[in-house]
């Protein structure tokens, strides 16, 4: 009877790999331990998912383990069986998962040495060498150093140019040590035990202490936590410094990096006890911060997405703030819904889950609502007024406005402008005969650029100079009737001159948009247009008084989820204003203000959603259905035609009942070559949308050339 072992690789494949065990590691090998097995012609690292001994030899040659590096760490087995679960949902390969999970690599880092040489020597005694080469030739004579450190004793700043010179000479020569960093480790941290019994935080309401029952009784479950911002962060820090003390570790969950400056306050009084989790910090910060984890010294993380593959345990406690934003979807690398695979790894571990949101998804809202697990913490007074004006944006500026935005300026104040669209208008159109300049590849209206006359398309990045006469009928183009940023920062400065105006919106850059950021919050710029990229980075409650500019265009798309995104997004855009008696919200609107506007504008999220489920209820939209989107990438959009077809023949023979919508074909933004088919799937329950999971997951198993992505809205 011999030892074998199923083998997963932190490869886009599916399936895991056979191997024999030999004796000598038989013992010692266990599920979860990393191993280097061979794989074609390569050895590669992978994890144990299950040992098992085999009474006869199998019919195929099978390979043995190459080797068990004890010194590397494997993966705790919950880890393993959350990256399968989530691989299910998501029909991402579980090994892709587990690459996440991995400690900071112990990467060699090789440190460069400068000598010099016997040439350079008997050069450097014969006295021929002056200026920069014979200092560095003096300074290398008794020991080796580093670059860095002759830039900085000869305060050179092109000090390469030089020690290639003398290279190449045979002056000197580079000599490399290479050091490796010790191996992190996993280890499950020392759990914190008391001898009395634990002392609830004061304050907390009813529903408060029943969440602190399911903390203790560590049977998990799940909460929706609703309110204002600053009544939830309260809360929610009781709770989470609770756990602290009494039980596990606590998993913070932000849709973006910009989103952890409000958890600064916690970070601060927890000092030492939490750390934070991201794909920005430097190799040094991310090894401290794993050893904070892994020792124990810190029980509280707060992360984007990926720190939910962080393998420590046990999570007694996950909070998923801002539950509403869809940046919570990675749809790059690893697809995967983060809030979905939030939920599995609770249910996995039996942790605690509360959702954290002011306006949370109508979905969401419904099922806690029914389950009786809904709890409201009640919303702050409102002190800014709401006015609401129905005039061309340039007209209103310059006339009704202009006088209270000048008072404004004077005094010192910052004001703030919404708007939808990128550039000078949404599309140049001709008036006479209709024509609309279009992308000749995706089809859509061009963006006109006023500033360097270019029309551009927001899909593929086509750019083109804008025409002046129509390719029709040689008539005049004109700007359609939606304005974007660009002309609403020409009407500011030419109204009022001399006033810095900013602009911040996708495509700016990080950089750029750090540097937008410190200015506004220096006070040098007073005037700050944006879109919704800006809400998520501006500071709250900063402005005193905001402009919100067609907040109801985003109900014209064509996407159930529009009414509760628009909502989402004037919600963001009346955390920047400051509460205050003086502070004003100024709306523009192109026609009568729409009943969603007004109930955002008065943070009446329940009259929202009463009516909203009433509508989903009619069209049998999530939550009284499941709609499943699913994707298909390939390099060219006959290929992407062909394999949708095959999808769907074998969609239809699973599931004869099946409620087609689409097919469409779009482009990826972000991938101007790549054509994708994406198609929607109505099933009338969540069982009926894991059987169709099963089917797709089948299909990309059978054809791995494909990428096939999937989101489930219930």
């Amino acid at each position: 009877m011999a030892t074998y072992c199923e083998v997963l690789f932190p490869l886009p494949v599916f399936q895991t790999f056979l191997y024999r065990l030999p004796d000598e590691l038989a013992a010692r090998v266990r599920v979860g331990s990393k191993v280097i097995a061979p794989l074609g012609s390569r050895k590669l690292a992978g994890y144990v998912l299950e040992i098992k001994e085999l009474s006869q030899e199998p019919e195929f040659r099978v390979k043995e383990i190459a080797a068990y590096p004890e010194d590397q760490p494997g993966l705790p087995g919950i880890i393993l069986q959350f990256a399968l679960e989530l691989s299910g949902r998501s029909l991402t390969a579980p090994g892709l998962f587990l690459e996440m999970a991995e400690p900071p690599a112990a990467r060699e880092k090789p440190r460069v040495k400068l000598a010099i040489t016997e040439k350079g020597l008997k050069e450097l005694l014969s006295g021929r060498l002056k200026g920069r080469r014979g200092q560095i030739l003096s300074l290398l004579a008794d020991r080796q150093l580093s670059p860095v450190y002759i830039r900085r004793k000869l305060k050179v700043r092109e000090i390469n140019s030089y020690l290639r010179s003398l290279s190449q000479e045979g002056l000197i020569e580079v000599r490399e040590k290479v050091g490796k960093k010790k191996p992190l480790k996993i280890t499950a941290a020392p759990l914190f035990r008391q001898l009395v019994l634990p002392v609830r935080p004061e304050g907390l309401p009813e529903g408060g202490h029943r969440l602190l029952e399911k903390l203790e009784s560590g049977e998990g479950g799940s909460c929706l936590l609703t309110g204002s911002l600053g009544r939830r962060l309260e809360f929610l820090q009781k709770i989470i410094d609770y756990t602290a003390q009494h039980y596990g570790f606590t998993l913070v969950l932000v849709p973006e990096i910009q989103r952890l400056e409000k958890w600064q306050p916690l970070l601060q009084r927890l000092a030492g006890r939490a750390v934070v989790w991201h794909s920005q910090l430097t190799d040094r910060v991310r090894r401290h911060n794993w050893n904070q984890i892994f020792s124990g010294r810190a029980r509280v993380i707060l992360g984007t997405r990926s720190a939910l593959f962080l393998p420590f345990q046990p999570l007694s406690l996950l909070v998923i703030d801002e539950e509403q934003d869809d940046l919570y979807y990675q749809a790059e690398g690893p697809a995967f819904e983060a809030r979905e695979a939030a939920r599995v790894r609770a249910g996995l571990e039996k942790s605690l889950l509360i959702y954290s949101s002011d306006c949370p998804r109508v979905s969401q809202f419904y099922h806690h609502r029914q389950a009786g697990s809904a709890l409201d913490l009640g919303g702050e007074e409102v002190f800014y007024r709401v006015d609401y004006y129905h005039q061309d944006l340039a007209r209103l500026l310059k006339k009704e406005l202009k006088e209270e935005i000048g008072h404004r300026l004077e005094k010192e104040e910052q004001l703030f402008f919404l708007v939808n669209r990128k550039g000078y208008a949404a599309y140049l159109f001709c008036p006479a005969c209709g024509f609309v300049a279009r992308c000749e590849q995706c089809r859509i209206a061009l963006s006109l650029q006023k500033k360097n006359g270019e029309l551009s398309c927001s899909y593929c990045g086509h750019t083109r100079q804008a025409p002046a006469d129509c390719p029709v009928c040689q008539g005049k183009l004109r700007p359609g009737r939606v304005r974007g940023s660009q002309y609403l920062r020409e009407q500011l400065q030419e109204i009022f001159p001399g006033r810095k105006v900013e602009v911040l919106e996708e495509g700016v850059g990080e950089k750029d948009s750090e540097k937008i950021i410190r200015r506004i919050k220096s006070g040098k710029s007073q005037l700050v247009i944006g879109t919704e990229y800006a809400l998520r980075r501006l500071p709250e409650g900063w402005f005193s008084m905001i402009f919100l500019v067609n907040p109801e265009s985003g109900l014209n798309l064509p996407d159930f989820l529009a009414g509760e995104r628009t909502l989402a997004t004037i919600y963001k855009a009346l955390d920047l204003v400051k509460n205050e008696d003086s502070s004003r919200v100024a709306v523009i609107t192109a026609g009568p203000e729409p009943e969603l506007v007004a109930q955002a504008l008065t943070r009446n999220y329940l009259g929202f959603w009463e009516k909203e489920i009433e509508y989903r209820r009619l069209l049998n939209y999530p939550p009284f259905s499941c709609l499943v989107e699913i994707g298909l990438d390939s390099r060219s959009l006959r290929s992407s035609g062909r394999w949708s077809r095959l999808l769907l023949e074998q969609l239809r023979a699973d599931f004869p009942e099946l409620e087609l919508l689409g097919p469409r074909i779009s482009r990826k933004m972000w991938r101007r070559e790549q054509r994708e088919v994406r198609l929607i799937v109505r099933v009338p329950s969540q069982e009926q949308a894991r059987n169709l999971l099963v089917s797709l997951r089948k299909f990309r198993q059978h054809r791995p050339a494909t990428r096939l992505w999937v989101r489930v809205w219930q």
